[in-house]
């Protein structure tokens, strides 16, 4: 499948069952089916709306969609510029290593470079080698000093009071 004619292409409301089938596609990869909660209905309220939160890339091999970007704007106070956060990346495992991934994320830079980004984040699990190996090889510096810092669920509810 060398020279494949990938075409990278902002996702439309039409396209909701398949982004919701990547998200779980995702959920199993990372090992965590158990927390999906995305349903098409959750999605359309932030992707498909005036205002959406979040954008999604999807990349198409021959007219089939075979990955997909999820990625929203986020703002860095210490370079006073707008960023990008790129919440999920996949590619389905037959089509990995030929070029998709990297279609995504240079149509995501594409992005950043337009609207003045300073910098594109994200996060990969520690044990996903293939995935840092292949960030990096893209340019991706790791920053070990940094960890993620999450509150959710009933936590969110407890801090807030309720």
């Amino acid at each position: 499948m060398a020279n494949l004619d990938i075409k990278v292409r902002e996702a439309k409301l039409a396209d909701l069952e398949l982004i919701l089938t990547f998200i779980s596609q995702k959920s199993e990869f990372d090992g965590v089916p158990h927390l999906l909660a995305a349903t098409t209905d959750k999605l359309n309220e932030t992707l498909f709306v005036e205002s959406p939160l979040v954008r999604v890339l999807l990349a198409e091999v021959a007219g089939k969609a075979v990955g997909f970007a999820m990625f929203y704007a986020s703002y860095s106070s210490l370079l006073a510029q707008p960023c990008l956060w790129l919440d999920d990346l996949f590619v389905q495992s037959h089509f990995r290593g030929l070029g998709i991934g990297t279609a995504l994320l240079k149509s995501l830079a594409q992005i950043a470079e337009s609207t003045n980004c300073g910098r594109i984040e994200w996060t990969v699990n520690t044990r996903n080698s293939p995935g840092i190996a292949f960030y990096q090889k893209q340019g991706a510096r790791i920053l070990e000093n940094i960890r993620v810092c999450r509150i959710d669920g009933e936590a969110i509810s407890l801090l807030a009071g309720q």
